[in-house]
């Protein structure tokens, strides 16, 4: 058995910035039982505005192929 390679993902910045944009709102849209349309268009402008914007990639993740497999198994009694 060949052993595994592990895989980097990249994270480019304006998916950094929309994911805090989200965040954000979540945070303030929870602490209350009503938001106005208008609020809600405005987040999700925001995030459209973050997303289309093409930056280079920010961030490297490295991830552990063994690793993700041993915590993606299911038990046998599930």
């Amino acid at each position: 058995m060949s052993e595994t390679q592990d895989v980097q993902i990249v994270v480019p910045g304006n998916v950094k910035e929309a994911l805090s944009i989200v965040d954000d709102s979540l945070g303030t849209f929870m602490q209350r039982e009503l938001i106005s349309a208008s609020e809600a268009t405005d987040v999700l402008l925001d995030i459209r505005s973050a997303l289309i914007r093409v930056e280079e990639p920010s961030a490297d993740i490295t991830l552990d192929i063994p690793d993700v497999e041993s915590e993606m198994e299911v038990s046998a009694q599930a």
